[in-house]
């Protein structure tokens, strides 16, 4: 195992993939065919996920620069393949419930990083991971029926 330190590059990418699943989120929840059949104590806890994405950007450039995580099993570039594949399922989510776990993830897994504990990091990344995949999962058994 190597230890990672997040260089600034680093934290930007990372910072830029948050960013871009809030805008993901943001399009999905205002889309004029989805936020009608949104419930609308789904769409107030989507709204807070979204600024939340927003400001884990913002704040994870500052936080994130320079932390080295120790005996880590995951690279950047495998932080970075996970928030973007997460980013793409939000794009073509069409369960709320779902969309919240995802999103609800993504938080978790910027929350831990710049603290630099490698084992919370991984657990994140594959809780990431999971819910991105269990959308996948369902999406496919929805379009078999």
């Amino acid at each position: 195992m190597s230890n990672i330190t997040l260089s600034a590059d680093d934290a930007l990418k990372l910072s830029a993939q948050f960013r871009n699943a809030s805008t993901a989120l943001g399009d999905y929840l205002y889309a004029p065919e989805n936020w009608p059949k949104i419930p609308e104590k789904d769409r107030a806890t989507l709204q807070s996920l979204e600024v939340t994405l927003l400001n884990v950007a913002s704040d994870l450039v500052t936080r994130a620069v320079g932390v080295i995580i120790q005996d880590a099993e995951q690279s950047v570039a495998d932080l970075v393949a996970a928030t973007d594949h997460a980013r793409d399922v939000i794009k073509t989510i069409d369960n709320v419930t779902r969309t919240i776990t995802v999103v609800t993830a993504m938080i978790g897994l910027a929350a831990v990083i710049p603290t630099g504990d490698a084992g919370a990091i991984f657990a994140a990344l594959k809780n990431l991971q999971s819910a991105a995949k269990g959308e996948q999962t369902a999406k496919a058994k929805k379009a078999k029926t």
